[in-house]
């Protein structure tokens, strides 16, 4: 056997305004751990730890870990095997990519171990793959970020192609977790099936003016185009106290406070030269915590994706 290899997998933002399915930022932190060793055949899961660790299934062929690590060595020709430890420090049905940082990990650990020969685009759609078999569709609006870091664009799915933009530096993010749990494949059940006219023509053009905010590093654009007239507002009631939240953060001091992914993490975006987010983390829990809710924060920023610590 070789050498264990050691991947942080980080927690993502998706949808970001109008870009459901479609955009998708890392994050510096919290992430999971990936830990990985060349192993004769077969795909072995050896621990599972931190939060939430008891609901994830220890059965390879039902975990995103592995089962994205085996569409890589497929794809890559490999005829070993993996043994895998997973650390989770996202915690299921957050909101931020638990399960996407769990199929990034083990795609960019079977990455690593068969010398990368892929295109990276090719990792990301091998985890895409796994994120499939735990939120019931494929889509790659968490892992993509996850394996490429910055922010993501996903032109197509069929044929897939990605697209990752360096955001502006001072872009901080603020995440404040309640002690809610919205599995993805619930919250996507509450979703309009048709999106009129009008909608889509205030989506086309938040998400036009998104990417190019991202592209000039223009933090106010960035902030006035993070705006969702369809998909937010269905899940509003999967999340109590969501409104409130985002208000107290930008009362704070935040440019834009929104939904992140499914729920039921409020994201906040600051720009760093400004403050440390300090102040935002604690208005937005203080909201829930109000209501005699728990509510962890982390103050971070965008981050560069899967890397091999």
């Amino acid at each position: 056997m070789s050498d264990w290899v050691t991947i942080d997998a980080p927690a993502t933002i998706s949808n970001i305004g109008a870009g459901f399915d479609i955009f998708g930022m890392a994050l510096s932190n919290p992430g999971d751990i990936i830990e990985g060793r060349i192993i004769d055949s077969g795909m072995v899961i050896s621990e599972i730890t931190g939060p939430g660790s008891d609901g994830i299934p220890r059965d390879p062929a039902a975990n995103s870990v592995t089962i994205a690590a085996n569409e890589v060595l497929k794809l890559a020709g490999a005829d070993f095997g993996i043994e895998v430890r997973i650390k989770k420090g996202i915690r299921p049905c957050s909101g931020i990519g638990s399960s996407g940082a769990s199929a990034a990990g083990g795609a960019y650990l079977a990455h690593v171990l068969t010398g990368e020969k892929l295109d990276p685009k090719d990792v990301v759609l091998c985890a895409a793959k796994a994120e499939g078999h735990t939120s019931g569709g494929i889509h790659a609006d968490n892992v993509a970020p996850c394996v490429l870091g910055g922010f993501t664009i996903i032109r197509s799915y069929d044929p897939f192609e990605v697209y990752r933009i360096t955001p502006p530096e001072d872009l901080g993010v603020v995440v404040g977790m309640p002690d809610i749990m919205v599995p993805t494949s619930e919250s996507r059940k509450v979703l309009p099936a048709q999106v009129g006219v009008k909608d889509l023509v205030f989506h086309v053009g938040n998400a036009s003016s998104m990417v190019h905010a991202m592209h000039t590093g223009d933090y106010g654009l960035i902030c006035r185009s993070v705006q969702d007239a369809v998909f937010e507002p269905a899940r509003r009631k999967l999340v109590p106290h969501l409104a409130e939240a985002e208000q107290a953060a930008r009362d704070a001091g935040a440019g834009a406070s929104f939904l992140g992914g499914s729920g039921p993490c409020v994201i906040s975006f600051f720009r760093t030269s400004d403050g440390n987010g300090d102040d935002i983390a604690e208005a937005v829990k203080g909201v829930f915590s109000d209501s005699g809710m728990g509510c962890d924060t982390w103050v971070t920023r965008w981050g560069t994706g899967c890397r091999r610590i």
